[in-house]
């Protein structure tokens, strides 16, 4: 039984690890957006 627990651990870290790289792709994202707008409206 313990591969089914084996199994899990790796699911969880394979889909925590594609979250954060998400997230981290959309904050740069909306970081740029914001510098962008700031040196528009000047």
């Amino acid at each position: 039984m313990w591969y089914f627990a084996w199994i899990l651990g790796t699911l969880l870290a394979c889909s925590f690890a594609v979250i954060a790289a998400l997230a981290l792709e959309q904050s740069e994202t909306n970081k740029e957006k914001t510098e962008s707008s700031k040196n528009n409206v000047g």
